[in-house]
């Protein structure tokens, strides 16, 4: 009997789990500034239909200037037509005014969840990212990116 009981429970265990694959990619930003005109773009193969759930991915440093980053997403086809388009707040500190994200030494890391997900078809696709700022160039961003689930 007890080795049914644990037979029942490592196939309960194994059938209830789903794997889920996480992509992530980034655009380094040279001399870690991120200027108006320069567009972050990410290219993604989607394999299958389905709803994806997008994050934010920012690398700054400590003397990054704002609490927050204004960022423009466009999310485009293979034949670059515009099938999307979202406007982001990004907030990168917490309600007590302390960067968010993890840290290693003055480096931070934040994922911030898009909402809602976007159902994307099987094809390749472009995610631009624009900075929103009213400023020109943005001091102390090192990189950008996207992060999906399948």
């Amino acid at each position: 009997m007890r080795y049914f009981v644990i037979f029942i429970f490592v196939i309960s265990v194994a059938v209830s789990c789903k794997h889920i694959d996480v992509y992530e990619k980034h655009v380094d930003l040279p001399r870690h500034e991120w200027k108006k005109n320069q567009n972050a773009v990410i290219r993604f193969d989607i394999k299958d239909s389905s709803s994806h759930q997008l994050y934010l991915v920012v690398r700054h440093t400590q003397e990054y200037p704002f609490n927050k980053l204004l960022v423009r997403l466009l999310i485009q086809d293979s034949a670059k037509k515009t099938i999307g388009s979202m406007h982001l707040n990004a907030p990168l500190t917490n309600s007590s005014g302390n960067w968010a994200g993890a840290s290693m030494d003055d480096i931070y890391y934040s994922r911030i969840k898009i909402n809602p997900p976007v159902f994307l078809r099987p094809g390749s696709y472009r995610f631009v990212l624009q900075h929103a700022m009213k400023e020109e160039t943005i001091p102390y961003i090192l990189n950008v990116g996207i992060a999906l689930n399948q």
